[in-house]
């Protein structure tokens, strides 16, 4: 059998506010004691952290008013908004490009670890942004 040796972890994180490029890699609906949850995986495109995940997770609500957090990030994935009654398939979600801003959050068990986070989902560079008169009118 082989023999493994205990070591100090290697695992870093992204700095809190940094910006980066990424696909959706992954949305997995889950059954929690709480109740459901999308976790969602992220890829890095770009830059110096390319090739790292950043996971995070929303409830599988998709309200308009109050917006909820996974609703915010398909307006910002598809660069659209929705009406009441409009649906969505998370898998046509999967690939699209996005920024996030990293934040970090600590651990429930221990306060001193942290993990990384999306603060905030953005369009990919470069997309049209619909500005309050576009979409009101």
């Amino acid at each position: 059998m082989p023999v493994y040796e205990a070591t100090e972890s290697d695992f870093e994180l992204i700095p809190e506010g940094t910006v980066v490029a990424a696909v959706v890699k992954e949305i997995e609906h889950k059954e929690l004691s709480f109740g459901p949850r999308l976790n969602w995986k992220f890829d890095v495109t770009e830059g110096e952290y390319k090739g790292w995940t950043v996971n995070d997770g929303t409830s599988p609500k998709f309200s308009i008013d109050p917006p909820s957090k996974m609703y915010e990030w398909a307006v910002q994935l598809l660069q659209r908004t929705f009406e009441v009654g409009d649906t969505i398939d998370t898998d046509d979600l999967i690939g699209l490009p996005c920024r996030i801003e990293i934040g970090h959050k600590p651990d429930r068990e221990d306060p001193n670890k942290f993990w990384m986070r999306v603060e905030t989902l953005l369009p990919p560079r470069g997309a049209a942004t619909a500005n309050a008169e576009a979409v009101f009118g």
